[in-house]
This record gives C-alpha cells, sequence and structure tokens, in this order.
C-alpha cells in the first residue's frame, strides 16, 4: 500500500530549495518501510522550480520509491516534469 502524502497539509505556495528539502526529508521519514508514495498536490496553486527540483527531482532521482503524482494543475505539472527530467533523466520513473 502507498502512503499518500498530501502536500496541501503544508501550504498551498511553495518555494525555495530549503522547503522543497525539508519536505523531501518529511515525506521520506513518513514513507519508512514503503515502496510507494503518491504525492497529491490538490489545492497546491504554485510551484517554483527549485522547490520541484529540490523535492520531485530528488525524491525520483535518489529515493529508490515508486512515485506518483496527482491532481497537478497544468502549470505545476509543467514545472515537475522539467524538474524531474533535469534530474532524473525521464519523466518515466516519476
Amino acid at each position: 500500500m502507498a502512503l499518500m502524502f498530501q502536500l496541501s497539509e503544508f501550504g498551498q505556495t511553495f518555494a525555495t530549495r530549503d522547503r522543497g528539502d525539508e519536505l523531501r526529508r518529511t515525506l521520506l521519514e513518513r514513507a519508512h518501510g514503503q515502496d510507494a508514495v503518491v504525492v497529491d498536490f490538490a489545492g497546491v496553486t504554485s510551484v517554483s522550480y527549485s522547490f520541484a527540483d529540490e523535492f520531485l527531482g530528488k525524491l525520483c532521482a535518489d529515493a529508490g520509491l515508486r512515485l506518483e503524482r496527482r491532481n497537478l494543475t497544468p502549470r505545476i505539472a509543467a514545472i515537475a516534469d522539467r524538474a524531474v527530467a533535469r534530474r532524473a533523466g525521464s519523466t518515466i520513473a516519476c
């Protein structure tokens, strides 16, 4: 069973590498022992590229988790896809 990580639990807008690092670490702590995570973006209105790179890009490239993203707006999806592709080399794995 996958861990459900509601990003809106932490706010509606996300920026900075520090915030991305903080939430990536929080997710990894909660996901301890899980092999899959669903990150739900419902209610999230804005994500910066630096946040997406630090949060999603590193998760996809380094965490060894199956990661599913849900409820992204088209704008957030474009930012997230770019971050994952640049960090992990592909959006397919994440």
